[in-house]
């Protein structure tokens, strides 16, 4: 259990991302975006949003860069290296815990090496180095530093002395029953394992404590029960700990529910039960994607059915664990090599880490802000219309594109789409902003200006296109584009607006291309009241059927 929120409940969880979505956008001092940020990357992480997760990391670690706290940057270090370990960047998660601890170590930060300390132990109870775990929040308890687990955080209270308790008493209880202790460690491990398990069972009594801490005590002392080889108590923990789950609606924390009862269920050798479990939790994770959790209970199906004597079976399972875990490694092997492509180019983890933030909202091929950036711009943007701020939108198609990959290749297709976006984006002002939608489509963002003074801005636009010249790619490439413009106004829904820029992009196009089109600001008036600034699947122009 690291040392972040934990949600016991799916609309809960969904409920305060949101919440935290909002709040970001009325926030600018540095130390509450910092918090912020990290909080929403936690909840992006209990929902399965790795990528949303990563981006909210990496912006928390750039708003603590600027507050220059050091506390707050070990935070922000921590944060980051708990999403990479999530996303399996072991490498990238081993570095931030470091860099936290040091940072902590040199600011004299006495809570941040305690804290670094306790959420490296759960990424590594993750990865099943449970001698690992053990050793370092032994090593920590028995450090000047371990006062830093008593420190009360004005955001967390004593999370942290709960978290190194509930982390505490599963590494050592498995590290244990594993033989992963040192001869000269295990007896003030043993003892320790029988405190913190004290301590977990007055948490587990205490009504005054959050219900998302239940899971990871049950969890824990499951694991104590079977170092104590009281399998009957380990059962009945784990399903309670299953009940909580099922009531969450979050599948990835009933699967691993349902997988750690299945290791109880191994112990007392009941292996149809095992079956039954692992099966559910594998299917569980296989809907959320969550691949190498899915190959792990897969791997308890196959070992159970070979208890059972059932090798056929047991082969059929193992032969398809085999083939996907083959392409698992494919996977983390390629993004691995990524990784290092990056940190060659990088050279330094907060490069990175701004690599992926700029990864995350932008197109990778033309640097342009991408969809999803753009439509929360427009979202910020609609909302002001409704308070009467004029704003206009366009959707621009770039002509035949289609035809310049047949015809030249798509080599030269791209570095068209790359220098167009170049050349565009350097003729708008601060307060406009070229955004690739997808494929050859793009969206302008028009902020503050009216129908008028959007269409002279695409006329200008339009012309600068026209007049590109192409001669180093082939001498008889031209291009030109379409647009179709369309004004924001109160009460007229986002979704209504990029219709109509959508309607009138087809027009320019119907007309002959390289054209600019209005769309009618009339016909939108009248519409009734706004349905709110969705993000909406607006259909692209180039994908119609038409001239």
């Amino acid at each position: 259990m690291g040392c972040f929120i934990t949600v016991t409940d799916l609309g809960q969880a969904r409920n305060e991302l949101a919440a935290l979505t909002a709040q970001l956008q009325h926030v600018s001092a540095p130390a509450d975006l910092t918090m912020l940020h990290r909080d929403a990357a936690y909840v992006a992480l209990d929902l399965g949003e790795s990528a949303l997760a990563m981006t909210h990391a990496v912006q928390c670690l750039d708003a603590a860069r600027s507050a220059g706290e050091p506390a707050l940057e070990v935070k922000a270090h921590v944060t980051v290296a708990l999403v990479m370990g999530e996303a399996y960047d072991d490498l990238g998660a081993s570095s931030h815990f470091a860099e936290a601890d040091a940072l902590s170590r040199a600011s004299g930060y006495v809570r941040g090496v305690a804290l670094a300390a306790v959420n490296a132990s759960h990424f590594e109870l993750e990865r099943g180095l449970y001698g690992a775990a053990t050793l370092r929040l032994h090593a920590l308890l028995t450090s000047e530093h371990a006062a830093g687990l008593l420190i009360v955080d004005e955001r967390v209270g004593t999370e942290l002395y709960q978290s190194f308790h509930i982390n505490y008493v599963k590494g050592s209880s498995l590290a244990l029953r594993q033989n992963e202790v040192p001869p000269g460690l295990r007896p003030g491990v043993e003892a320790q394992v029988q405190t913190s398990a004290a301590v977990l069972g007055t948490m587990r009594r205490d009504e005054q404590l959050a219900p998302r801490w239940q899971p990871d005590i049950l969890d824990s002392l499951t694991a104590y029960a079977l170092l104590r080889r009281h399998t009957d108590e380990a059962l009945a923990l784990a399903t309670e700990r299953i009940h909580l789950a099922r009531a969450s609606g979050i599948r990835t924390h009933l699967g691993r529910a349902l997988l750690e009862r299945a290791g109880v269920h191994a112990e007392r050798r009941a292996w149809a039960a095992v079956i039954t479990d692992a099966q559910e939790a594998a299917l569980l994770f296989e809907q959320d994607s969550r691949e190498l959790l899915a190959v792990h209970a897969w791997q308890a199906v196959a070992d159970a059915r070979a208890q059972q004597g059932h090798f056929r079976e047991a082969f059929g399972v193992q032969r398809q664990l085999t083939q996907r875990t083959e392409a698992l490694y494919r996977a983390f092997f390629q993004q691995g090599a990524q990784l290092r492509q990056i940190e060659r180019q990088a050279r330094e983890a907060e490069v990175r880490a701004q690599a992926m933030a700029e990864a995350a909202t932008h197109d990778p091929l033309t640097g342009a802000p991408n969809r999803s950036v753009a439509l929360e711009a427009l979202a910020a943007l609609w909302e002001e219309a409704q308070r009467g701020r004029v704003s206009s939108v366009a959707l621009m198609d770039i002509d035949h594109f289609k035809s310049v990959n047949d015809r030249f290749g798509h080599a030269i297709g791209d570095e068209v789409l790359i220098r167009v976006v170049q050349h565009l984006s350097a003729q708008l002002s601060d307060q406009e902003c070229l955004a690739r939608f997808g494929g050859e489509e793009f969206l302008l963002i028009l902020q503050g200006l009216t129908l008028a003074e959007a269409q002279q801005v695409c006329e200008e636009l339009r012309a600068a296109l026209h007049t590109l010249t192409w001669d180093d790619l082939a001498p008889d490439l031209t291009v030109t584009g379409s647009f179709g413009v369309a004004i924001m106004q109160p009460g007229i829904p986002l979704k209504r607006t990029l219709q109509e820029a959508d309607a009138a992009l087809y027009a320019a196009k119907a007309a002959g291309r390289n054209m600019v089109q209005l769309a009618d600001p009339f016909r939108l008036q009248g519409e009734g009241q706004a349905e709110g600034a969705e993000h909406p699947s607006v259909p692209r122009a180039s994908e119609k059927t038409g001239p």
